[in-house]
């Protein structure tokens, strides 16, 4: 066997000197074959059983790739109708799950989720310093979602500064014992932003990415 048929004597031919495991693209591959074919002895071939596992690694590297383009073309096509999708939400009213928001003032739309049905709900609004500045008072206790208008002032009665704040719901049952809940956002799309790698629409409420949305008021996503 020449020096070209050398470099496959280990078990794969990905091996490359001191064993160390390397990446190979499918032309590599093939080109590597090709020079063990026309290197090799005459009066001492290459063992057909290897020559042909290698053909079938070879096979199984270009559907690899084959299926990586194909994912890739997915991806990008995805990536086009979730774009699509957000620029026709530009004046819906959606549902995010979040537990962040921004306020500049005036009314806001904050709710929660219910897994289970509660006895209790409250609704905390924290500052970014993690201060209680408001709560609010949640009727809706079947399980399901519930929203609550806020209207931007402190339980002070003072207009809270714009900013960002946190959401915080908090579910009891008869016993008092703390209930899964999710925090809520209800805003209107006012802008979408596309970046390279995510799609996000701005609100009254912020701006959040396309898989944050859960659904458009009326609608379902």
């Amino acid at each position: 066997m020449s020096t070209i048929a050398s470099v496959t004597d280990s078990a794969s031919p990905f091996r490359t000197q001191g064993s160390k495991e390397t990446s190979m693209g499918k032309d590599d591959f093939l080109k590597l074959l090709v020079a063990q074919l026309q290197n090799q002895d005459p009066l001492n071939p290459a063992d057909a059983t290897e020559f042909t596992a290698q053909l079938a690694q070879f096979s199984q590297l270009e559907q690899l790739s084959n299926m990586n383009t194909k994912l890739d073309n997915f991806a990008g096509m995805s990536s086009q109708i979730e774009k699509q999708s957000a620029l026709g939400l530009m004046g819906a009213e959606v549902v995010v799950q979040s537990s962040q928001f921004e306020t500049t003032g005036g009314q806001q739309s904050l709710g929660y989720r219910l897994d289970t049905p509660a006895d209790r709900v409250e609704l905390f609004v924290l500052n970014s310093n993690g201060y209680n500045v408001a709560t609010l008072s949640a009727n809706g206790t079947s399980s399901g979602d519930h929203f609550v208008d806020w209207d931007g002032t402190s339980d002070l009665g003072q207009p809270v500064t714009p900013g960002t704040y946190s959401l915080v719901a908090r579910a009891v049952d008869a016993d008092d014992k703390t209930l899964e809940s999710t925090s809520l956002i209800r805003s209107i799309v006012s802008g979408v932003e596309m970046a390279a790698d995510q799609t996000s629409l701005t609100t009254a409420a912020g701006t959040f990415s396309m898989a944050k949305v859960e659904r458009v008021v009326g609608a379902t996503l």
